[in-house]
């Protein structure tokens, strides 16, 4: 793979995940477009990128605003005039339960997980089906395949985004589209979850690091495949939830001593 002549436009860039998939791409060689909303650690982390040789492109988006993804796109098409990987990595948690979500709070995080990936994945389309060739990765969750207490409304919007890779897969063959689907990870995410019960969050099982991650989002462009569960465990969970979820639930909850 020439890994020099290749753009790829990462959403949610200035931590986490997105920021060691951009770290691990560079490191290959790539171009990478950083986009997320906090432009203070996007332009420190192109300005690293760019001290160690790499090339980076810091863009400041919100990819729940549809103007805002437009404009991102027009940047890369204006600066690059091709992209190549499209990484949806964008997102944001709720923690409250069902019963107590309200509707502003469902339509806040829907807007960022999957209408975010939603918008991406439509400009990309066209994009990559020009050039002949691209690969559209979404960073979802093994919320996406098995619903978590207290999140219903993450794990809704990581459920849609499994239904809508799943169909771009199958509706356009010619690009290349895989899930990722990281189960718990080292990052951000539980202290910027919105917690309006102020609700004590803490992660059950073993957690991985977010280079782990990255390094299998790699692994994903250089050999493709339709999921990518990114922990032996999370892999486990899945088969034994489709055979039996009440099984599984009982398991989890025996297993973790948690009443969920």
């Amino acid at each position: 793979m020439k890994w020099k002549e290749r753009v790829a436009l990462i959403t949610g860039a200035s931590s986490g995940i997105g920021r060691e998939s951009a770290l691990a791409l560079s490191r290959r060689g790539a171009t990478v477009v950083l986009a997320a909303r906090r432009k203070a650690r996007l332009d420190a982390l192109a300005a690293q990128i760019r001290e160690t040789g790499g090339s980076a492109l810091a863009i400041e988006t919100d990819v729940s605003r549809r103007e805002d993804v437009e404009r991102l796109f027009e940047s890369v098409l204006q600066q690059y005039k091709r992209l190549d990987w499209l990484i949806n990595n964008a997102g944001s948690g709720l923690y409250v339960p069902i019963e107590e979500t309200t509707p502003e709070q469902m339509e806040r995080i829907w807007r960022t997980n999957f209408m975010g990936t939603f918008y991406c994945i439509r400009h990309a389309i066209p994009i990559m089906k020009k050039q002949g060739e691209g690969h559209i990765l979404t960073v979802s969750s093994m919320a996406g395949v098995r619903g978590t207490p207290m999140m219903a409304a993450y794990c809704a919007s990581k459920f849609a985004q499994v239904g809508l890779m799943d169909s771009l897969r199958r509706e356009i063959p010619e690009i290349a589209s895989t899930l990722i689907l990281p189960g718990a990870t080292r990052t951000e995410f539980i202290e910027a979850t919105e917690n309006p019960g102020d609700e004590k969050i803490q992660h059950s099982g073993s957690v991985q690091d977010p280079a782990s991650v990255a390094e299998a989002i790699v692994r994903a462009i250089e050999h493709p495949a339709s999921r990518v569960i990114t922990q032996k465990l999370g892999r486990s969970l899945m088969v034994l939830n489709a055979i039996s979820p009440s099984w599984t639930d009982w398991l989890v909850r025996k297993t973790i001593k948690k009443k969920y």
